[in-house]
């Protein structure tokens, strides 16, 4: 495996658990970008890079992974709360050939708890008596809400049950054939993730409970070493080597 050359985008907690987690793979960490003249600055670094992992914040991770696309460097982004330049992102990288890989998680137990969430989505597509709702649980000092992965594992029960396919609706607001999700900030918890599906007569939860960001951290390295040489736009399922499919069970 080649050691990379990373940057970062973004030195808060997570960026400095990403710096542990490559150091400790055996990587190198050229520059860290934490404030808008931090890319000038590192300019001539930046050039030397093969990738970019970003946790910056929500209001600038458009602009940080575009800055990386005009410099014709991949990009690993796990910042969430920007989903509305997302897609305008990716439509770029597919565009323009770049190299993108984006996940609202990279702990690996997280995304096969996506997929048990899919398949439960699917097993209740014939039982409207039961209603999904999704509560998550973050530290005080998380941005966005709802989280990232709550709102991935919101998609996941809309594109595979056809009555909530309207989307979701952040809590208290309630709407008819909208998947509800409620957030929660308190103490230092890192992430838990709690998926109900309720009826009269009964309750199905499945839970996910992170213990600290290490995992998130060593995943999004993980994620880097696998988009070296790759182009076009990435995944956890991709570099898990997860094919869904309803016909696959």
């Amino acid at each position: 495996m080649k050691m990379l050359k990373i940057a970062l985008s973004g030195y808060g907690r997570m960026g400095k658990e990403v710096e542990k987690a490559a150091l400790k793979a055996g990587h190198s960490i050229l520059c860290k970008i934490d404030k808008p003249t931090d890319w000038n600055e590192n300019a001539d670094l930046l050039l030397q890079c093969d990738v970019v992992i970003d946790f910056s914040l929500p209001q600038s991770a458009s602009e940080a992974v575009n800055k990386c696309f005009d410099l014709g460097i991949p990009v690993v982004s796990g910042t969430t709360g920007w989903e509305a330049g997302l897609a305008a992102t990716r439509l770029r990288c597919q565009n323009e050939n770049k190299s993108f890989f984006y996940a609202p998680n990279f702990s690996i137990g997280v995304n096969i708890f996506f997929e048990i969430n899919r398949r439960l989505s699917e097993l209740l597509e014939d039982y409207s008596d039961y209603q999904p709702h999704i509560h998550e649980i973050h530290h005080i000092r998380k941005l966005d809400a709802p989280s990232g992965t709550a709102i991935a594992l919101a998609r996941g029960i809309t594109e595979n049950h056809s009555q909530y396919q309207q989307g979701w609706v952040a809590a208290p607001d309630q709407k008819p054939d909208h998947v509800s999700i409620s957030s929660e900030r308190t103490g230092e918890i890192p992430g838990t993730h709690i998926v109900t599906w309720a009826s009269d007569t009964d309750s199905i939860e499945i839970k996910h409970t992170s213990h600290n960001r290490q995992a998130l951290a060593q995943g999004a390295v993980k994620a880097a070493e696998w988009l070296a040489g790759k182009k076009g736009c990435f995944g956890m399922l991709d570099m898990l080597g997860i094919n869904y499919s309803k016909k696959k069970y």
